[in-house]
């Protein structure tokens, strides 16, 4: 639904006769900020005046400027196609953009700045406020202080208005685009805590783990269940939020890197449930989209009775949640902050004034669901897996020998893959490539990843053992390759057109028991095959699969026994590749191993994490002026219909990788705890070791994050672009929070 006012009405305006600027006329664009003529809280309530959604041709003429002037300014807003609140609009960035419309100099200008004087006005009798009396008692709330770790990442390249267009497109189905794109399956590859034949063993799935050979991370139990179908897959939550950033006329939090906020947080379409103060401080983003900030917050889960006092209670500074009026702590912060950068007011008899305003209002569909660290013991059993996987190579060639199946041209290749595979099981290959990189070990002194007992007595002994980790990765990672070149030969399945048949016998068990459905080995299928090739069963099992197959697809061509013996080598060939995904997964899993003996050594405080470590969310959230949200009857503020596009000053979508805070906090105490000590001793060599290693930890908990986000952006992209958007969009990190580039746009600042 488009809510738009027609362009005529929007471009009515009287024969006003009165005098305006000549159409080249300037005012000086962004340099009239420094002419001292008006103020920079004036001038940005001018942008935020020619963008609002009231602004018509008519209220331009009452404001005094030319019918040339408003005509041009309106003309500019609604873009091409002339209708408001469409992809096209071309809302006005800055001072630059609108001092270059025709028609519209310092005349113009002037009568602009005029009509948002009473906006800003500093008056302390009509309006709450807060000074040096407001923070004398105890504060309100249970205070959450913690520092924010992030890693975010976004769609760049088009405007806010042709995005929110582009997300809001609905399908068939009437799902919109935001609703098809925000689920990444790519994440699906990250299930090292659910059971081997239960976790995506394809090839995509693969390169994705082969990303983070580090952190071992798990989807929770509940976002990764199976769907009508019996296949497992990754569901998400939705938040639905409104955020309001506060900020005085100046704009003087902005200014000293501070955000705060108000949220309320909708339990549906139509009821508040959670209300939420949040202060931030520092909050920088680096071109790799790590996000860190200070953030200090309150909550309330009774959001329902306190939502309507929100926005007096940010401004005053208080709260009444648990009974009496009682200072906010967040809000605390912010005023002692501002304090001693001595930018408070004296108005009157008050000292230390602080004017909050409703600046900015975001309302974000936010979908989320929370990664975890793997149990150890998952990733012991992802381990010893590998060598089964070796073994169960091993039985193939043994069999495709005894058989005489293997050509004569790929009989030297298959008895190396045959050596190799060996070797590795009696640990000689192993051990001869760990004392090449530099170990000393024999078969009966190796003590591999799943064996480790811990923490390391010394930095000598973590990397003895990490030498020994990525040795016995690198080979089992070659064993892989080597039986990927042979596995068709191995199991005489050499026709890859027929992989189509291991396919359809899938899927036909599949959907003859649901509990099939979810597995990602072969290796029930294997038992079904081999059930089914009895003399008992076999011709009824051959007749029921074509017949399956002829239902699938017309052109399918029905298997004779002969087809239904040749179906049995290439399910076995598709076990052998899901082997090999397994071996290098076997790799992985002791390289994570190792760098949880690396956690405890260098930041012994910390422990795994399996719940609630790492909130991943995709949001689309549009931004609006508090004076547009002002006009929305409050009866239609709900989740129930998207905002009226018209009000709608700039949309984002981001991804948004979180440590949840105070998971964070072992590891920020531990570095500050060695940066520290470090500068009390600046030549000690043995706290610049520890304080590295630490570092190196933690940079691997921040990378897991960013790989996250940078794997969904290929989808992300692709859908916009086949959507309509331009080829030139690209997913990279935003310059700033998604509060602070509102903040921006509505001050114009940089």
């Amino acid at each position: 639904m488009r809510f738009a006012l027609p362009i005529g009405l929007l471009l009515t305006v009287g024969c006003t006769g009165v005098d305006g600027d000549a159409k080249d006329d300037s005012f000086g664009g962004k340099d009239a900020k420094n002419d001292g003529s008006y103020s920079s809280r004036q001038l940005a309530e001018v942008l935020k005046l020619v963008n609002e959604s009231t602004t018509t041709g008519d209220k331009l003429a009452e404001i005094g400027l030319s019918d040339e002037a408003a005509r041009s300014i309106i003309l500019h807003r609604v873009g091409p196609d002339l209708q408001p609140g469409t992809g096209d609009d071309n809302i006005f960035d800055d001072l630059d953009e609108l001092d270059g419309v025709d028609f519209v100099g310092a005349l113009a200008l002037g009568k602009l700045v005029y009509s948002v004087v009473p906006r800003c006005e500093n008056d302390l009798t009509t309006r709450p406020f807060i000074d040096d009396q407001t923070f004398t008692g105890p504060s309100s709330g249970w205070a959450r202080d913690n520092a924010e770790v992030e890693v975010v990442l976004g769609v760049k390249g088009l405007t806010g208005q042709r995005l929110r267009e582009l997300l809001l497109t609905t399908n068939a189905e009437g799902r919109t685009l935001y609703e098809r794109l925000r689920k990444s399956k790519a994440m699906e590859a990250f299930t090292y805590g659910f059971p081997l034949d239960e976790i995506p063993w394809d090839t995509d799935s693969q390169a994705a783990r082969e990303k983070m050979p580090l952190v071992a991370l798990t989807i929770e139990p509940d976002r990764f269940a199976p769907n009508e179908e019996g296949v497992r897959e990754i569901t998400l939550g939705t938040d639905l939020m409104d955020d309001t950033y506060y900020d005085t006329h100046a704009y003087s939090l902005l200014g000293n890197a501070i955000e705060l906020r108000g949220r309320a947080r909708w339990d549906n379409a139509t009821t508040v449930r959670r209300l939420l103060i949040a202060a931030k401080f520092g909050t920088e983003i680096d071109a790799d989209g790590n996000k860190v900030n200070t953030k200090v917050d309150i909550r309330n889960d009774n959001g329902a009775s306190f939502v309507s006092k929100l926005d007096d209670d940010v401004r005053r500074g208080k709260t009444a949640w648990n009974g009496g009026d009682a200072p906010a702590t967040p809000i605390r912060g912010v005023y002692e902050q501002l304090a001693m950068k001595n930018v408070l007011l004296n108005i009157g008899t008050h000292k230390g004034v602080l004017l909050l305003e409703a600046q900015a209002h975001l309302r974000s569909t936010r979908s989320r669901y929370h990664m975890n660290e793997a149990n150890t013991q998952s990733l012991k059993a992802i381990y010893a897996n590998g060598r089964t996987q070796v073994q169960r190579a091993l039985d193939a060639i043994a069999k495709a020998k005894t058989a005489n199946i293997i050509p004569a041209s790929a009989r030297a290749q298959v008895d190396a893959l045959e050596t190799m595979g060996r070797a590795i099981i009696d640990r000689s290959l192993l051990v001869s490539r760990i004392n090449a990189a530099g170990g000393n070990v024999t078969a009966a002194t190796l003590v591999e990843p799943n064996a480790l007992p811990g923490a390391p007595a010394d930095a000598a002994a973590l990397d003895r053992n990490r030498v020994v980790a990525e040795t016995i990765n690198t080979v089992l990672h070659e064993f892989a390759t080597a039986l990927d070149d042979a596995d068709r030969v191995i199991t005489d399945a050499v026709d890859e057109d027929f992989d189509d048949y291991a396919d359809t016998f899938r899927a036909w068990r599949s959907s003859l028991d649901m509990n099939m459905a979810r597995k990602t080995t072969w290796d029930s299928f294997m038992s079904s095959y081999t059930s089914l090739s009895t003399a008992a069963n076999r011709a009824n099992a051959i007749a029921q699969f074509n017949a399956y197959g002829a239902e699938q697809d017309n052109d399918f061509d029905a298997l004779d026994d002969a087809g239904w013996t040749r179906l049995g080598n290439y399910l076995a060939k598709m076990s052998l590749s899901v082997a090999e995904r397994q071996i290098e997964t076997a790799g992985l899993a002791g390289r994570m191993l190792w760098f949880d003996t690396a956690r405890a050594f260098y930041v012994p405080q910390s422990s795994r994490a399996f719940s609630n470590f790492m909130i991943d969310t995709t949001d689309m959230t549009d931004m609006l002026s508090n004076q547009e949200w002002g006009t929305i009857p409050e009866a239609e503020r709900t989740f129930a219909q998207p905002l009226p596009a018209t009000k709608v000053f700039n949309t984002v979508l981001v991804n948004e990788l979180q440590i949840e805070l105070g998971m964070e906090a072992d590891y920020v105490a531990r570095l500050k705890e060695l940066e520290a000590a470090l500068a009390a001793s600046p030549n000690d060599a043995g706290i610049k070791a520890q304080l590295d290693g630490a570092r190196f930890v933690w940079t691997q908990y921040t990378g897991a994050m960013k790989v996250l986000a940078e794997l969904k952006g290929e989808n992300i992209i692709n859908r916009l672009r086949r959507a309509g958007a331009p080829n030139t969009i690209t997913w990279a990190a935003p310059l700033d929070s998604k509060g602070n580039t509102a903040l921006k746009i509505l001050s114009d600042r940089d």
